[in-house]
């Protein structure tokens, strides 16, 4: 298979780890990492990822092998629902936080001059 996704609706573990090039090993313990990464179960007990969940584990290999993100980083870049963080976004964030913290300062400055 390596690397190829057919239009499957579920894929077994042992066919996502071919896909990624990783051990089964690898991906349950991603699993245990990210909770966006959850396949269902087949009564079973065999994991089967649906092709989005492929999709979040290409993007946390790639993270993680390709960026030389830490798992700790990944958890940051990507959101709960397993959406990629956009960096600029981030950055907005910060800016306007940042932009918040100047105008409290100023206020508080003006409460120490009424005192």
């Amino acid at each position: 298979m390596s690397g190829i996704l057919t239009e499957k609706v579920y894929y077994k573990i042992g066919e996502v780890a071919d896909i990624l090039g990783v051990k089964t090993s690898v991906l349950r313990f991603w699993e245990s990492e990210f909770p966006f990464l959850k396949p269902i179960k087949s009564s079973a007990g065999q994991r089967l990822y649906s092709k989005n969940e492929v999709d979040l584990a290409l993007q946390i290999k790639h993270l993680l092998y390709n960026e030389k993100f830490t798992i700790e980083g990944v958890k940051k870049r990507v959101t709960a629902k397993g959406k990629l963080i956009n960096p600029e976004d981030r950055l907005a964030e910060v800016t306007d936080y940042s932009a918040m913290l100047k105008d409290l300062r100023a206020e508080l400055k003006i409460l120490r001059s009424l005192l």
